[in-house]
């Protein structure tokens, strides 16, 4: 008796839409082996090296400070390609599969309900949802990243006192999966990364669970709502 070899995981990097980024969004895909870190990293090791021996004792003081500046913008874009942009504030679009890791590691909640709509009608719903002052909708790949501002008022939030203290604003990522009967949506909010007071940190929280909520009315299927109503 002979067993076949199990098939290989999928790649996330593998999608249907990798031919149609652009420079910019290949390259942040770019290091995306162990081969290629390792490279990157000796490369700019060895570079910043021979810099310092060629300008470090330069009489001339600018170029004294190329070793340092090379150091410092080299290492700062390694770290947004060795992340795959996933430490930009806004995601680029990347495929799926590696901006839902994104989403899971940078978010605190998931939250996946289904409609009856079509990825693009529940698309475009989402995009007219926050289509109001103090929010922003932007279709990024196949996802949709919501943007909230200090001056949304779509709730009497109880700590909403501390909005002139924010220095970020609260972002909700939505992710939206066809399936047999409509689509998937899977909203990522309450950003980690968000830090400061207390009280910010719970409005920037209640303005997350707010956004998911709204966008949940606006798309579940009917039979789901009832079901909870239960």
């Amino acid at each position: 008796m002979t067993t076949e070899p199990a098939p290989p995981e999928p790649d996330p990097t593998a999608d249907p839409d990798r031919e149609r980024l652009s420079r910019r969004e290949k390259a942040l895909l770019f290091l995306n082996s162990r081969r290629r870190r390792f490279w990157a990293v000796f490369t700019l090791i060895v570079s910043w090296f021979l810099l310092e021996i060629l300008f470090d004792r330069s009489p001339v003081f600018p170029l004294s400070l190329v070793p340092n500046l090379f150091l410092y913008g080299g290492g700062a874009l390694l770290v947004v390609l060795w992340t795959n942009g996933a430490i930009l504030n806004q995601p680029a679009p990347l495929p799926v599969g590696i901006m839902r890791n994104t989403a899971t590691t940078r978010f605190m909640n998931e939250e996946t309900w289904e409609t009856d709509l079509s990825r693009t009608q529940a698309q475009d719903a989402l995009v007219r949802l926050f289509q109001q002052p103090g929010t922003e909708a932007r279709v990024i790949g196949k996802t949709v990243w919501v943007q909230l501002g200090k001056e949304w008022h779509a709730e009497e939030w109880w700590h909403r006192d501390a909005a002139p203290h924010m220095k970020r604003t609260p972002p909700v990522h939505f992710f939206l999966n066809p399936t047999g009967s409509g689509t998937a949506i899977t909203a990522f909010s309450q950003d980690r990364r968000l830090a400061g007071m207390h009280d910010v940190v719970r409005l920037s929280d209640e303005m997350s669970a707010t956004a998911v909520k709204l966008a949940r009315d606006a798309t579940e299927r009917p039979d789901d709502d009832e079901g909870r109503e239960r």
